[in-house]
């Protein structure tokens, strides 16, 4: 599976890539804002774009509906520190395709990577 990360972290992006690569996927490029994401979603057309919630540009909810309008078959997993109950409903509602929390732990990982690749 081709990945895109979408996080305003560095390190977090360097060590879920590191993650993703680990369970046997390609990652085929990395964002930190809605403008890169949407560039990269574009230019790459990833399988599956991993995305953080809490950005200071634009928030995971707002990258998230910004991706499903350009591509309304995009698959977009959720990974965030942020596990509130009204936050997942809304993701979820917005066509998110999964949540995992952070920390996210491989064997999480690999359950939602197979589950999405199937």
């Amino acid at each position: 599976m081709r990945v895109l990360i979408v996080d305003d972290s560095q390190v977090a992006r360097v060590m879920f890539g590191d993650m993703v690569a680990g369970c046997g996927h390609q990652v085929v490029a990395e964002a930190e804002s809605l403008d890169q994401a949407l560039e990269a979603y574009r230019l790459h057309k990833p399988d599956l774009v991993t995305l953080d919630i809490s950005m200071p540009q634009a928030d995971g909810l707002t990258v998230l509906k910004a991706l499903k309008q350009l591509d309304p078959a995009a698959k977009v997993l959720v990974v965030s520190g942020n596990s509130q109950q009204r936050v997942y409903d809304a993701l979820m509602a917005a066509g998110a395709c999964g949540f995992l929390t952070k920390p996210v732990l491989t064997a999480e990982l690999q359950a939602a990577l197979a589950k999405l690749s199937a």
